[in-house]
């Protein structure tokens, strides 16, 4: 489906599933999510690619180009202050890809196109590999540290677990712009490649109780 949509770029990634805390003090962006908020419509979430988050009329700053892959995010929570700022939380929805700028000032908006979510069959297998390598770093970092710990619960559908480890690992914003425009066969197996490599550096026994261990390793 082509729609229309005002864009946030932003340094950070919005995946589906995922929320957002945005703190909104430029005019242009008051006046997006205002408008957001009157019509009760969403508004899409795209990392920056090249130039600067701030207003383009800064000494310095370079106009802000996303990359052409977001993420629909819809206002769920927001508190509007006194001098006109927004407070608000936004959750991921589904991602689009830009086709064409409609507008850029005072805000962007462009034609964009939803992008379908295939689950293949052999998406089971590496959703299954996923979940026994997320178990095995846990235990890992458990053994290291000499402490049990009882890893969160995953999501159920093998789209949300994608999701929701590429949210959480700490990697640069590019390859998490590269998961978000993948197939889920290819985010699943990526980023259990990522655990893997973590796992290959972790310290195990008693070696791992000195500094600078962090028990945490490549997740949130």
């Amino acid at each position: 489906m082509i729609r229309q949509l005002p864009l946030f770029p932003l340094g950070s990634i919005l995946f589906p599933g995922a929320t957002i805390n945005l703190h909104i003090f430029e005019e242009r962006y008051r006046q997006m999510i205002g408008r957001c908020l009157e019509e009760q419509s969403p508004f899409g979430v795209v990392l920056i690619r090249q130039g600067d988050e701030v207003e383009e009329g800064r000494l310095g700053a370079r106009p802000a180009e996303p990359y052409n892959v977001g993420t629909v995010a819809e206002i769920s929570a927001n508190v509007r202050l006194e001098d006109g700022r927004f407070l608000l939380t936004a959750v991921g929805r589904e991602r689009f890809r830009i086709q064409h700028v409609i507008q850029r000032a005072p805000y962007l908006i462009a034609s964009v196109l939803e992008l379908p979510e295939v689950v293949a069959p052999s998406a089971a297998a590496a959703e299954e590999e996923l979940r026994a390598t997320y178990e095995r770093y846990w235990q890992a970092v458990a053994a290291a540290t000499g402490v049990p710990v009882q890893p969160e619960d995953l999501p159920v559908e093998p789209m949300e677990l994608a999701y929701y480890l590429a949210d959480r690992l700490q990697v640069p914003a590019a390859r998490k712009q590269h998961w978000l425009e993948s197939s889920l066969i290819t985010r699943l197996r990526e980023i259990t490649g990522d655990m893997r490599t973590e796992l290959a550096l972790m310290p195990t026994g008693k070696r791992a109780t000195g500094e600078g261990f962090s028990g945490m390793g490549s997740l949130n």
